[in-house]
């Protein structure tokens, strides 16, 4: 007589649910805050939509030099997420100026 062999059925585990998403980094709003340098000050406006910047803007400008010169790197806070932006060569003072105004506004959103 032949025997036939069957395998033994091999339980397959099912594959690890997806992770959570991430808990939003910062409440929905927008929110202002100030910068300070040796040159004046800058207030930055920074909107969040969905826990993640969405625009960031110059909404007062109180330097010796126009805020014109920085436009350039304002795209940047959405882009990367984060205050960090490049420097502006010439306009190193309304760069920090304008890091700091995003720092605080970004702490009133937490």
């Amino acid at each position: 007589a032949v025997v036939e062999h069957k395998p033994e059925p091999v339980a397959v585990a099912a594959p690890p649910p997806p992770p959570p998403p991430p808990a939003p980094k910062w409440k929905d709003g927008t929110y202002t805050g100030w910068g300070t340098s040796r040159h004046g000050d800058i207030q930055a406006q920074v909107i969040i939509e969905d826990g993640r910047i969405k625009a960031a803007t110059i909404a007062q400008c109180y330097t010796r030099y126009s805020c014109d010169v920085i436009d350039k790197i304002i795209p940047q806070v959405a882009a990367r997420q984060s205050p960090e932006t490049d420097y502006v060569s010439g306009a190193t003072q309304s760069t920090n100026a304008f890091y700091y105004g995003v720092v605080d506004a970004l702490s009133k959103a937490k």
